[in-house]
């Protein structure tokens, strides 16, 4: 049965967490979601540091050693962990393998890594996604929940360099089980004395058909063989995970995450066995006993132990205590013993993680008996032969929604009836406001299972708990408090965590014209702000409007509530209610709605020898870098050049557009991953971008500086080493076309016989990453980068191919096999079947713009003209007369937004050039100069772009367009104080110039001047 079943794979390790600590002070009105101060609620429209002040004011403080101390660094108002982001993560390895023949030192999976990754982002393109902890109950430290969305093990290293043997898909919450507060001796007196002496499990399952994947390697594995066996005949349905944290290291500072001690097993699952709840017999402890709670199990000739945080530990990390010799009898009559468990078999159980096998008194009959452990004479611990289990524990429910759980019923470890199951709620003396204890209710379990329906009917939090016996519930208006909450959840696993969420219908009448940027902080966004600074500290501040204006489609699809059961869902809280996400859905469709002012317009040979040099190959990757950064804008242009969902809403009711067509062009407005044939071109811009920067990792880990070329589209078909025809143009038929060339497989291009005299020293795009790739390989002594600073981490725009693999991949780069890697994801994504075969959903950039454009060629001509799915944009715009191959723009309001629009590309340039010029290994995603360089692009580029598409060129019948046309080229400034400096008088410059056009949104200028604000200080710090 499950855990107690072989092969067993035991891991150990670190997690490290970072549970959001603010909600837990005891000052927020849970019924409404209402930050408190000891006088009343906070006024949502006064600053958010306005209360985190008062909250430094009040909170008792405590020192580094966990004692009161008036100058300590912690509060206790604001927990140890006031910014954390909920991020859950595992660092551990598999430290012993066990099967029918004994343990099996030999076995590769000895050493490999076991990670617990959170859901694919779908919306992001994300790898290197992260689990969650949460707490249901934020009034009570005794319902922190994990959520994780895959579990793969076997890797060695990165994954690209020894992957991964096995991986799978993880659905639902894990609620805690078998909490012990007094897991680890000698933490009296310390402030978190509870958390530091906690041991909490965990469990969840990989069903077989939840993308279960075993890798060819995995064949090399005796265990991994056995257990895909028993997966592939019937005999097992997936995979169970079990894992402890225990021994939280004590916190030195606030904020940092913290870190526990890690151990758990991979075991055989069959389907009918709990989820997220050991399996077995449960022992519970008695009378506050040192043993805590264990399951087991027995067979013929032994008794399985799952003692994985039974057992005590004097300190943190360290071995379990010797508490002797315990022995296991039944309850009854003479106490027969059924098994030693000599105190060498549980204080020795590392390799093992717990799980402990003993050999069986022979002719000892216990199946249809209590059991207890003893040690001394004395009983520690009792079996609770019926045990309810609800594997969905942990609850979240709207105002008024209802939900049904799942009970199922375990007679000494075997299912079995229970009759009537006697239920009842109890209130959290901490929560605000206090609930009141519910009437008893009786749910049939006549077979084992059986169902519970909640629904919630007052908003609050409870605690919900079953007993097949009354008496063993405390009476009805018995308040829990911690310690009574504390003993029973341990004792059983009948008990529900529930939290009913905020009514807040009365958001739904507010009138989406009148849902802007102050209601929507009000109502939605303030709570979080007082509460938690992990997004002002890493992502950006809700109370930022132009920040919010800017990425609403981010903001919703973040928190759709459709997106609830995965990881990446915001907040991580998950305590935001179903009206506050229509109010967010709102916004979206008002920002989406208000179309721009649209300004009428008046009336293959193949190279020989290759690349053998280190400066031939920094030449290649410099023609690659230009051709990436050239796709990525033109690519852009064309998207454009679409008009956007509003002016497309327009075009329908002037019949220009059928509502087929905006939708083919704009998809649903952003409310979903549909936005059309526009989104896709904005899709694979964000990866063109990916691959400009994978490229540069690539050139700065051999010792050359980050590359930005001019693209000048006037002139760049005759200085590419690749013979493309590069332009800025509307889309069409004729300009998707271009795109399909540029894309094109190698293995699509004819051979049509040698030539001679070219240009060109590559046919294809392809060839060139090909002879790159060759180079890589051919030249010695290439990279300079010590290993582990490759690059800094960013996974954003990576595909769930490569997450399925690769979860763990965040563009590095510093050494051969991770630079030949880098290539192969920028080929994937440009060719496809690179990597891995096509995904379906998610097509190379070559078969999207083939699907483009069949869909452009189906549609029907508007009169005797194709049908225009663009503004009539010019072909190579530019502010530099005399160039043959582009468009003079000479309509001097379009000059003016043109000159603004290329220094703001200026300006995204020498951000990334700052940062790579500062940090090069540091995290691009959570640098302020790299996000600033995408608040360029967001909140000034687009706005910019979208808006020039619309205006008048000067030449009759078209518009004008960006020409991304860079004065000078960006480059790092040597002293990063001065750097500030300029670019806060660059964009002072630019928010004076914008405010002073009668045609530029108002909120392009408005973000220039924080930036100018944010790096003028900085430049003063």
């Amino acid at each position: 049965m499950s855990l107690f079943d072989l092969p067993r794979l035991h891991f150990a390790g670190v997690a490290t967490t970072r549970l959001p600590t603010g909600p837990r002070n005891g000052l927020i009105d849970l019924a409404t979601n209402t930050v408190l101060t000891h006088e009343g609620p906070f006024p949502v429209d006064r600053p958010a540091h306005d209360y985190h002040a008062y909250l430094n004011e009040y909170g008792t403080r405590y020192g580094a050693d966990g004692r009161a101390d008036p100058e300590g660094p912690f509060n206790a108002l604001k927990g140890w962990n006031f910014a954390g982001n909920g991020h859950f993560a595992v660092d551990s390895e598999i430290v012993g393998v066990e099967t029918p023949d004994g343990f099996d030192t030999g076995d590769l999976l000895v050493g490999r890594k076991v990670d617990m990754w959170g859901h694919y982002n779908e919306y992001l393109a994300t790898t290197a996604n992260r689990a969650r902890i949460f707490d249901v109950d934020p009034a009570s430290d005794l319902t922190t929940t994990v959520m994780v969305g895959r579990l793969s093990f076997g890797r060695q290293g990165r994954s690209h360099d020894v992957g991964y043997l096995v991986s799978g898909g993880v659905s639902g919450l894990l609620p805690p089980r078998w909490q012990n507060d007094r897991h680890v001796q000698g933490v009296t007196g310390h402030w978190l004395a509870g958390q530091l002496g906690r041991a909490t499990l965990y469990q969840f399952v990989v069903p077989a058909d939840e993308e279960l994947r075993w890798w060819e390697e995995a064949a090399g594995s005796p265990a991994l063989r056995l257990l895909r066996r028993l997966i592939d005949e019937g005999r097992a349905d997936g995979l169970v995970v079990q894992f402890a944290l225990a021994g939280m290291a004590p916190p030195a500072a606030p904020g940092p995450p913290d870190q526990w001690g890690l151990r758990g097993t991979i075991a055989p699952w069959r389907a009918g066995e709990p989820r997220t709840a050991p399996a077995g017999r449960l022992l519970v402890p008695v009378d506050g006993g040192p043993l805590h709670t264990l399951s087991l199990r027995l067979d013929a000739e032994h008794v399985t132990l799952n003692m994985i945080t039974a057992v005590p530990v004097a300190h943190r990390l360290g071995p379990p205590l010797d508490l002797g010799d315990l022995e296991l009898r039944t309850a009854s009559g003479d106490r027969c013993l059924v098994a030693v468990i000599p105190s060498r078999a549980y204080t020795a159980s590392a390799g093992t993680s717990g799980v402990v096998t003993v050999a069986r008194e022979a002719g000892v009959a216990a199946e249809d008996e209590a059991l207890v452990i003893t040690a001394g004479g004395r009983t520690l611990l009792r079996e609770q032969e019926t045990v309810l289990v609800v594997d969905d524990a942990a609850v979240l429910l709207d105002y008024e929604e209802e939900t049904e759980v799942e009970v199922s019923c375990f007679v000494r470890g075997e299912p079995a009836p229970a009759g009537a199951v006697r239920v009842r709620q109890f209130a959290n003396p901490r929560a605000r406001p206090l609930d009141p204890p519910g009437d008893v209710e009786i749910v049939e379990v006549a077979t084992g299972e059986g169902r519970l329906t909640l629904r919630g009917v007052r908003p609050g939090t409870t605690c919900v708990l079953l007993a097949a016996d009354p008496a063993e519930l405390p009476e009805p208006g018995h308040a829990l408090h911690d310690g009574d909450a504390a003993a029973l959840w341990r004792a059983r696993l009948g008990a529900i965590a529930v939290r009913v969420l905020p009514d807040h219908r009365h958001l739904d009448a507010i009138p989406q014209q009148d849902v802007g940027f102050e209601v929507l902080y009000r109502h939605v966004f303030a709570y979080y702000e007082l509460t938690n600074t992990f997004m002002k500290s890493e992502v950006f501040s809700l109370a930022d409007r132009f920040k919010v204006e800017t990425h609403p489609r981010l903001i919703w699809t973040m928190c759709d509530p459709k997106n609830k059961g995965k990881t990446y869902y915001m907040p991580p809280t998950r305590d935001m209610s179903a009206p506050q996400a229509r109010l967010l859905l709102k916004f979206l469709r008002r920002q989406h709605t208000q179309s721009p002012a649209l300004t009428p317009v008046r009336a293959a040979e193949r190279r020989d020898g290759g690349i053998t040099t280190r400066q031939q190959l920094i030449t290649a990757l410099r023609q690659a870098a230009t051709i990436e950064l050239a796709v990525m804008l033109q690519y852009l242009y064309a998207a454009y050049s679409v008009p956007l969902y509003g002016a497309g809403l327009d075009r329908v009711r002037s019949g220009e557009w059928t509502p087929e067509q905006l939708r083919l062009l704009c998809g649903s407005g952003g409310e979903s991953l549909d936005n059309g044939i526009r989104g896709t071109l904005i899709t694979v811009a964000r990866e063109e971008m990916i691959h400009f920067l994978v490229v540069n990792n690539i050139l700065m880990a051999c010792g050359a500086p980050f590359y930005i070329p001019d693209v000048d589209f006037t002139s760049i078909n005759e200085r590419l080493a690749v013979p493309l025809d590069f332009a800025l143009e509307p889309l069409s038929l004729g300009s998707v076309t271009r795109f399909i060339a540029i894309e094109q497989p190698e293995s699509m291009i004819p051979e049509v016989g040698p030539q001679t005299g070219a240009t060109h020293p590559y046919g294809s795009l392809s060839e060139l990453y090909a002879d790159i790739r060759q180079g890589l390989q051919r030249v010695p002594d290439l990279f300079m980068v010590d290993k582990g600073r490759g690059g800094g981490e960013h996974h954003l725009f990576l595909r769930r191919s490569v997450n399925d693999a690769h979860p763990d991949y965040q563009l590095e780069v510093d050494d051969l096999a991770s630079a030949l890697f880098a290539i192969d994801v920028v080929t994937e994504q440009g060719e496809g079947n690179i990597l891995s075969e096509a995904v379906e959903g998610e097509p190379s950039h070559f078969d999207a713009f083939v699907g483009i454009a069949d869909r452009l060629s189906a549609q029907p001509r508007a009169g005797r003209a194709p049908w225009a799915p663009a503004y009539p944009v010019v072909r190579n715009p530019t502010l530099r007369a005399g160039r043959a191959a582009g468009e003079h723009v000479t309509d001097i309001e379009a000059r003016q937004v043109m000159g603004l629009f290329n220094r703001s590309y200026h300006m995204m340039f020498q951000l990334m050039a700052q940062h790579f010029g500062e940090r090069p290994d540091s995290s691009l995603r959570r640098s302020d100069l790299m996000n600033a360089a995408m608040d360029v692009m967001v909140g000034a580029m687009r706005p910019l772009g979208e808006l020039l598409v619309t205006m008048p060129s000067g030449r009759r019948g078209r518009t004008a367009g960006p020409s991304f046309e860079l004065e000078e080229i960006p480059a790092a400034i040597s002293r990063p104080d001065v750097a500030r400096r300029a670019m806060s008088l660059r964009f002072d410059h630019l928010a004076k110039a914008c405010h002073a056009s009668q045609v530029v949104p108002e909120r392009v200028g408005d973000n220039f001047a924080l930036l100018a604000d944010f790096y003028g200080r900085a430049g003063r710090a």
